[in-house]
């Protein structure tokens, strides 16, 4: 995947498409990619978080299901960036205000067109 060597300690990956879009295996494929195993779509869960052998830290979210701010809140969410080091990926990430996220963490927005069954666009950009 070629935007990896573009994502720092400190990333934000925002990723919106449709529904099997590739969304989640881009998230598998990057975990995997980062040694970390057993990777889950967090759609119930709202968040997911894995760690690999040297202690690289992603926190998956998926806000197919949020409701409301309030359900976003009560996930957690701000908190994630208090932390020194990490990856973000938020699935769904159109439901998100980008102007509220923090400005000390890279932003790459990750856009997912499904042109076929096996035939996908995808652009970035950061924000």
């Amino acid at each position: 995947m070629e935007l990896l060597p573009h994502i720092n300690d400190r990333c934000i990956l925002l990723m919106s498409g449709d529904v099997g879009a590739g969304k989640t295996t881009s998230v598998q494929f990057i975990a995997e990619i980062l040694g970390m195993r057993d990777v889950q779509s967090p759609s119930f869960a709202i968040h997911l978080r894995y760690e690999n052998a040297q202690g690289r830290t992603l926190d998956h979210l998926d806000l197919y299901r949020l409701k409301d701010d309030d359900d976003l809140e009560s996930s957690g969410f701000w908190d994630l960036f208090a932390q020194k080091n990490s990856l973000i990926i938020i699935e769904w990430a159109n439901r998100l205000d980008f102007d509220y996220l923090p400005l000390n963490w890279q932003r790459l927005e990750v856009k997912y067109e499904k042109l076929g069954e096996t035939e996908r666009k995808i652009t970035t950009r950061l924000v």
